[in-house]
């Protein structure tokens, strides 16, 4: 491997990841992308003229005519109905990419959403069955296996699994590696605002591992790892039940945060991408990108949603990169939905990497 792009969320996730990936890919060609996603989150990428790509299972980097494999890691969790629908849809566009499961990836099914829908969740869980799925492939029960190598068979996926050694292979033959990494650093299940948080760690450490991506790879390949996050970040909504009673909380924020109101930044609030509850909301935190920079390695970072008014954050738009600047260059800043929409500051990071 001559390079490894590593992509991760420096805050709580929708951030805009699958806009910068789409973007970066573009930019650098890999010939390979990796992810160890999950179905409880989406990844968008809009390119220059509009279209629009929603992906929960399959990386948004396949816009990049360069890719020729996709490789889903051990650490994912795959929903067979999402991924071949998917597949499916993009059938143009994956011809001549090669599609790669490893078998110990986990799959999730009616059984694992049904026993998350019938707990009483308090910390604004998608209840997707992910988490489910993850504790039946931790239980280690040979009678009751739902790893892809068994749980795929039978399915329109089941000629996708390979053996480990040929996955391996695939990820040493590879030139340019992209990792599209999923949810925030500070949902990390290992990090500060436990219970609160996802059921895995969301680290750069964590996502290699999940993807299969040798340690040497730190030592005799060239690494960059691209950190993204927003002016403004988000948590997924609380939970209420029928009655409107709440019953659910997302969780905490950063001590020099505090939550904000939709109306408080002046533009219509959003929607998550998997659950369409709309997000809360909450001012820049200079702490958690300290915090996320510092356990991640983060070489560039790029700052989106540049185009929501800076009032609430008591900064405008330049001294807040300035700031972040402080902390680990801005390398691009997002300023709207599309990716013509990026502005590229210090692409001269990206090709000291490149080079």
């Amino acid at each position: 491997m001559e390079q490894l792009h590593v992509i991760c969320d420096l805050q709580y996730g929708s951030c805009g990841k699958g806009l910068y990936a789409g973007a970066l890919a573009k930019m650098i060609e890999p010939d390979t992308i990796v992810t160890a996603w999950a179905p409880n989150a989406g990844h968008t990428f809009i390119d220059e003229e509009g279209a629009k790509f929603v992906n929960i299972s399959l990386p948004n980097g396949i816009v990049a005519g360069s890719v020729r494999r996709v490789l889903i890691g051990p650490g994912s969790v795959i929903n067979p109905e999402i991924m071949w629908s998917e597949y499916e849809r993009y059938i143009a566009m994956m011809e001549g990419i090669d599609l790669i499961i490893h078998p110990f990836a986990s799959v999730v099914n009616e059984g694992h959403r049904a026993t998350e829908g019938s707990r009483n969740f308090k910390i604004g869980s998608t209840m997707k069955g992910v988490g489910a799925a993850v504790i039946q492939k931790i239980e280690r029960d040979p009678d009751n296996i739902n790893v892809a190598r068994v749980a795929l068979l039978g399915t329109p996926l089941e000629s996708f699994v390979v053996p480990v050694d040929e996955y391996n292979e695939y990820m040493d033959r590879a030139r340019i590696v992209l990792l599209e990494g999923a949810q925030g650093f500070s949902l990390s299940i290992n990090q500060g605002f436990y219970p609160f948080t996802t059921s895995r760690d969301c680290t750069v450490a964590q996502l290699m591992s999940d993807c299969a991506i040798p340690v040497s790879v730190m030592t005799t390949g060239a690494i960059a790892i691209h950190g993204v996050c927003r002016t403004y970040p988000i948590r997924v909504a609380n939970r209420f039940d029928t009655k409107g009673k709440q019953i659910g909380w997302s969780g905490p924020c950063y001590s020099d945060q505090k939550e904000l109101q939709w109306s408080e930044v002046g533009v219509e609030p959003e929607l998550t991408t998997v659950t369409k509850l709309p997000r809360r909301i909450f001012t820049f935190s200079r702490e958690q990108i300290i915090d996320a920079v510092r356990m991640n390695g983060v070489g560039n970072i790029f700052l989106n949603f540049c185009n929501y008014p800076q009032e609430a954050n008591g900064k405008n738009i330049n001294e807040l990169i300035e700031d972040i600047n402080c902390i680990a260059p801005v390398m691009a800043t997002g300023w709207g939905p599309k990716s013509s929409d990026i502005k590229w500051l210090n692409e001269g990071n990206l090709s000291e990497v490149m080079a």
